[in-house]
């Protein structure tokens, strides 16, 4: 690249004796011209252009970066689009098949799903099997062009409609076309909690004394629109679990694995003086059998709330991984 040629040359001549103060004044500015523009080619990771990968998988390092998925994404699948409004013309989208992207990361054969994850939050879950039949591909352009966010981008679930015909339409209609894919969940992850340093598993949030909540609930995706029974623990519970004091005043600050449930510049959080009005449950559990939540339905840990106002809605949040306590 030419940013490491620049330095290059400048830590060389920077060797030598008496080097000319105007030389390294030019190359030290052409180093960081050529990095602003390096940095300007690769787009912002914090925007929803790198892929995780999580879930029952057996391979580490499950993250690919925009660079990755640029040089892995060779496949090509012509199909129409459900966005156009005739949808007859096909498009030609690139990108990689989600079935190699689950022989990359040796997803367990016990694995039997696998959840995209959207950066709204959004989630649509496909069957492994199916997955392995069908050329479904995380699309990164589409004609030529990189895909808009406006678009589905960067990163769009494609389902091959024009290959496959109404077999896979009848089973992935419009809305399994997933936007703006940040995460492939394989299967469902275990539970594992992140509390001020403190990681709770699902051994220790067992232990906890179980809380339930019954009614309508605020997730949207696969849920029930009815009254639906949850099994969890109590946020405060789990809190003190992990050794952790509430201070007087301050706020809880709850991420979760889309992008919208945890952007520290803009936290969703309750106020620890709301606690008691909103009563947060973590859930883990949901049905008259109580059933674990899986991936499909945001699990396994998800944050349930009883109605309290204005900011109740928003704090229904899916895949929950990280609880921070900040004193005001």
């Amino acid at each position: 690249m030419p940013c490491w040629s620049a330095l290059v040359a400048l830590a060389l001549i920077a060797c030598r004796n008496d080097p000319s103060g105007a030389e390294l004044d030019r190359l030290r500015a052409e180093a960081i011209a050529a990095n602003a523009e390096l940095k300007a080619k690769i787009p912002d990771e914090t925007e929803g252009y790198t892929l995780t990968v999580s879930g029952q998988i057996r391979k580490p390092g499950a993250k690919l970066h925009w660079t990755d998925l640029q040089q892995l994404g060779k496949t090509h699948v012509k199909t129409i689009n459900i966005q156009n409004a005739d949808k007859k013309a096909p498009t030609d989208f690139r990108g990689l098949l989600v079935r190699d992207v689950l022989e990359r990361f040796d997803a367990a054969p016990e694995a039997t799903e696998a959840t995209f994850v959207a950066i709204d939050g959004f989630r649509a879950t496909v069957q492994i099997v199916d997955a392995r039949t069908y050329r479904m591909l995380l699309a990164i352009e589409a004609d030529g062009e990189p895909i808009n966010r406006t678009s589905g981008g960067p990163i769009f679930l494609v389902h091959p409609f024009s290959e496959n015909g109404a077999d896979l339409t009848s089973k992935y209609p419009d809305r399994f076309w997933a936007f703006y894919v940040t995460h492939v969940v394989v299967g469902t992850e275990e539970p594992r909690l992140a509390i001020d340093g403190h990681v709770l598993d699902r051994a220790a949030l067992d232990k906890l004394a179980p809380t339930t909540l019954d009614g309508a609930i605020g997730w949207k995706v696969d849920w029930p629109a009815g009254s639906v029974h949850l099994r969890g623990v109590a946020l405060v519970d789990a809190i003190a679990a992990a050794g952790v004091k509430l201070p007087a005043s301050g706020r809880i600050v709850i991420r979760g694995k889309a992008p919208i449930h945890s952007d520290p510049a803009k936290p969703i959080s309750i106020a620890i003086t709301d606690l008691g009005r909103c009563k947060p449950v973590l859930a883990l559990r949901w049905g008259p059998d109580e059933q674990p939540i899986s991936a499909k339905l945001g699990g396994p840990i998800a944050l349930a709330v009883t109605p309290c106002g204005e900011a109740n809605e928003k704090l229904w949040i899916t895949f929950v991984e990280q609880i921070i306590v900040e004193p005001m």
